[in-house]
Parts: structure tokens; C-alpha cells; sequence
């Protein structure tokens, strides 16, 4: 009923590493991502890549390697050989927002893809809503609380992912503008994973050091890698029965751990490279495109893990 009412109609439609695909100067584009070692960011570089290639287009693509400086350093590489539109995959908003403005003033325009930031002038982002499914998390962390316990109330644990990254924080922010209007429902411990399963498995061991068995009924991960880490880390502790996990994204190791009972839920958050790359060709073409187009999303338990398809 609630992920009902989110659920949106998708629209029809690093110096470090570089990929030409194509063969046509003329129709040159960018894509600037904030890094590879993450299993969403490869996926949708593959998707973006495989869209180029069958359109003809030429794409160079760089890998900011986890830093802004980097990415901003790739950006800047990619304006001097000519791009005509930039795709990016922002991570955080500060220092990037402003090398994309003065980007735009240069007159290279740039559209967001997965990942956007609000507000920063971009032709068109592509990506899932990532308020919604926080949103519609917190819900979901109410009713299990309630199932447990007899009514909302319970200890609960946020992983938050890059500090500053506007992704996370609608995440965040949108889980715990409802379970903060639930006074019984308390955070003992919230802390950044950086979307990655080592730091969020590390994180989550120490919490639960500092948080003995019955402290600690459910965790939300503001992604799927994280979710995944603070799994390990509650299974070695022996503490499964004990404590629930929530996250985000729909990958496949996600719906494996849904179906082992591992996971209670995930919402699907979709790379948007195949998406992102569609919209990227019609602007290229002088097309209008909306301000912001958002991809669909889906809650995903063991009610229906069976007859979804993961995310990547």
C-alpha cells in the first residue's frame, strides 16, 4: 500500500580510467563517475557504455576514485577534448556543484545520472527518488517494530553512507522523518559506511560491542553494500534473531539474503545507465527533456523477492 504510492512510471524513453566507444567526434559526451569499486557504479557504466556504442556515439569515461578533486580533475580533462554534454554521477554536493556551474557557463551543458544533486543546474536528472524510499523505509521500520514489540517502539541503528553525499542524506532524512514522530522509536547509534560492505561490516561490529544482545532491534543502511556488511557482522556475532536489517538499492546478493531471512526489505533503486545514456542521445538530437525524470522503484520482501527482478 504505501510503495503504491511512490512508485513512479519510468520515462520512455578518473583520469584514471578512460573508454572510447563509437567512432563519431562530432558526437562526443562525457561521463564522470565518483568511482568503479562499487557493484552499482560498474553496472551503470556498462549500461551507459553499451547504449553508446549501439548509437554510435563517442564516450569518455573517468573514475574520480572516491575523491572530487579527482572526478573534478577528470571533468575538466574531458571539457578540453570536446565533449558536447557531460553525464555525471555525483557524490558529494560540495566542490562539485560549483565545478558544474562554471562547466555550464563555459557551455557545456551536463545532466545527472543515479545520482544528483538538487538544484545545480543540470539539464535533466535520471535517477530513482531517494526521499520516497526513505520515506517509505520508515514506514516499513515502524510496522515491523509494532509486529515486534506490541507498538512502535524499539532501538534502531542508521548507516548512513558518504558524509556530505546528497544521496544519503534524502535517504536518511526521509526514514527518519517518520520514525521521529514515534517518540519510543530511538537511534542508540548512527554512523557513516561510505556505501562500501568492509566499512559499514567494521562499523557494525563496534556497535554491536558497544550495544550488548537486547540494546538493538533493527538497522537501516542507507544502501545494499552496507546492508550486507552489517549482516556479516550480526551473523559472526550471533545475533540474527535479535536484530533485522533494512536496505537499499535491490541488488541480487540482497534478494539472497531476503530470501536466507537475513534481510527484511530493500527497494529497488536502479543504476539508470541504460535511462541516463536513452535521454543524454535525445538531447544530443536538440530534444527537450523534463527537469527530472524518476525511475521506478519497488519494495521487495520475502512476500515478493520471487517475482522481482534485482536492481544489478
Amino acid at each position: 500500500m504505501l510503495q503504491s504510492r511512490f512508485v513512479r512510471c519510468a520515462v520512455a524513453l578518473s583520469l584514471a580510467a578512460g573508454t572510447a566507444v563509437g567512432a563519431h567526434a562530432a558526437d562526443t559526451v562525457g561521463l564522470s563517475q565518483e568511482s568503479l569499486d562499487h557493484p552499482w557504479l560498474a553496472t551503470e557504466r556498462r549500461q551507459i557504455e553499451a547504449v553508446a556504442r549501439a548509437a554510435g556515439v563517442n564516450l569518455i569515461a573517468t573514475d574520480g576514485q572516491g575523491s572530487v578533486a579527482t572526478q573534478i580533475a577528470g571533468i575538466e580533462d574531458m571539457e578540453s577534448k570536446g565533449i558536447k554534454l557531460l553525464l555525471v554521477q555525483a557524490a558529494k554536493a560540495e566542490g562539485l556543484r560549483q565545478e558544474l556551474e562554471s562547466l555550464k557557463e563555459r557551455g557545456v551543458p551536463y545532466m545527472f545520472v543515479g545520482k544528483p544533486i538538487e538544484n545545480a543546474g543540470a539539464v535533466t536528472m535520471v535517477s530513482g527518488d531517494n526521499r520516497a524510499l526513505g520515506t517509505d523505509a520508515g514506514h516499513f521500520i515502524v510496522e515491523t517494530l509494532t509486529q515486534k514489540n506490541g507498538k512502535p517502539k524499539g532501538n534502531l541503528v542508521v548507516l548512513e553512507g558518504i558524509p556530505g553525499d546528497e544521496t544519503s542524506l534524502n535517504r536518511v532524512g526521509g526514514m527518519e522523518a517518520v520514525t521521529k514522530t514515534y517518540p519510543d522509536i530511538k537511534v542508540v547509534a548512527q554512523q557513516p559506511g561510505d556505501y562500501r560492505r568492509p566499512k559499514a561490516y567494521s562499523v557494525m561490529q563496534n556497535i554491536l560491542q558497544a550495544h550488548p544482545a537486547g540494546t538493538v532491534d533493527i538497522v537501516f543502511a542507507a544502501n545494499g553494500e552496507m546492508a550486507l556488511g552489517a549482516i556479516q557482522a550480526i551473523k559472526e556475532a550471533g545475533r540474527s534473531k535479535e536484530i533485522k536489517v533494512v536496505g537499499l538499492d535491490g541488488q541480487k546478493e540482497e534478494f539472497d539474503a531476503i530470501r536466507a531471512g537475513d534481510e527484511l526489505a530493500t527497494w529497488l533503486y536502479p543504476p539508470a545507465g541504460t535511462e541516463g545514456m536513452q535521454v543524454a542521445l535525445r538531447i544530443l538530437k536538440g530534444e527537450k527533456v523534463p527537469p527530472k525524470i524518476t525511475l521506478p522503484t519497488v519494495r521487495v520482501t520475502k512476500a515478493n523477492v520471487d517475482s522481482v527482478k534485482p536492481a544489478f
